[in-house]
């Protein structure tokens, strides 16, 4: 992933002549093709976010000239959704880290018409309909209120970065400017419950990111959410991992003697984002085998033990990771558009929308 951290010594002109700001016939999107590290259109960062390289043609603030209130809507209806039902939490969640590690983060998992889905694959099957409900009504408000300006892409981002902060999770701001592609993509390199280390840090080098974002992202954002029985059938039956602890395993058979049941991921605090996942970790309580994984490299296991007793430097960690996953391979320019509805490509709009049956609403 290309960055621009490095450090320019130059006189603010030559800066100032590296901007090319273009804005569209709607007077919605501003292109960016060469910036200093934090362009920032009128976001409050903290100090942490102001040291983050950004991607070329994201920026902090991004819609607050073009569409002023986008931030806002996207917060209220999430807010009101979470209220009425905390599980969209981590469902948006999922559809952030789903979307982003396949290719960036594009909206390509919103897709859904004669073309085909990711949503039909097998990763992402039990994806929450009820978030992705929910991230459709958001287009459609924000449509309503600046039309053709924000993508679905951003979207995205923005609703699980809320998730994150309403379920008690830090707050934080993302940088803003993605456009929405135009396909699906394959879903083949997303992590799997039962992952080794290995493969699953291999996987997060291959998209840019490290050990750090990691145990934050993969195994942090299991803090939040539940998961089916089958997802870790084989801990438990015929034989008990014996790395779980005793009596979590016997409790985990009890609930799971039909394998279409489901326990939450952290089976404390499920619906709450805090450390309390990685203090399990170390009780013999992770309940996928690709959390309890983590503990066969040293320096993965070591900031679980770090975070498990801090959980302000997991936040801090979290943050930046999410920002980072974030700005993955984004779409500038002609490889992208905002679309109209985050089902369709544009020059597909009218066309019917194939129903997706997923195997579950978690």
């Amino acid at each position: 992933m290309a960055t621009m951290g490095r450090l320019v010594v130059v006189v603010v002109v030559v800066v100032v002549a590296a901007l090319s700001l273009a804005t569209s016939v709607a007077g919605a999107r501003v292109e960016l093709q060469q910036f200093a590290p934090s362009v920032n259109l009128g976001a409050n960062l903290s100090s942490l976010e102001q040291q983050l390289p950004l991607e070329a043609g994201l920026v902090w603030g991004y819609y607050s000239k073009s569409c002023p209130r986008a931030e806002s809507i996207v917060t209220q209806k999430v807010s009101e959704a979470i209220r009425n039902d905390p599980g969209i939490a981590p469902g948006l969640l999922r559809i952030f880290f789903h979307d982003c590690f396949v290719k960036g983060c594009d909206a390509s998992i919103l897709l859904r018409n004669s073309r085909g889905s990711e949503l039909n694959d097998v990763p992402n099957r039990t994806i929450r309909q009820s978030a992705l409900n929910l991230i459709d009504q958001i287009k459609a408000a924000l449509e309503q209120a600046c039309k053709g300006v924000v993508s679905c892409a951003d979207i995205v981002v923005l609703a699980g970065r809320d998730s994150v902060k309403l379920a008690g999770g830090p707050s934080f701001n993302v940088p803003l400017g993605r456009l929405d592609s135009f396909t699906i993509f394959p879903t083949n390199a997303l992590p799997t419950p039962f992952a080794s280390f290995n493969d699953q840090l291999n996987g997060f080098k291959a998209v840019g990111l490290n050990t750090q974002d990691l145990v934050a992202l993969a195994s942090g954002g299991h803090t939040i959410g539940i998961s089916q029985c089958a997802s870790f059938q084989g801990r438990i039956f015929p034989n008990l991992d014996p790395k779980l602890n005793k009596d979590f395993g016997n409790a985990l058979r009890q609930m799971c003697g039909n394998s279409g049941n489901t326990v939450g991921i952290d089976f404390f605090t499920p619906n709450k984002f805090d450390n309390q996942i990685y203090k399990n970790f170390l009780t013999g309580g992770a309940l996928l085998l690709s959390d309890q994984n983590m503990d066969s490299d040293s320096t993965a296991w070591n900031l679980v033990k770090t975070w498990a007793n801090n959980q302000g430097a997991f936040f801090n960690q979290f943050l930046s990771s999410y920002i980072k996953m974030s700005q993955i391979n984004t779409l500038s320019g002609r490889a992208g558009e905002v679309r109209r509805v985050c089902a369709k490509p544009n020059n597909m709009a009218d066309e019917f929308e194939p129903e997706i049956k997923l195997v579950t609403d978690n």
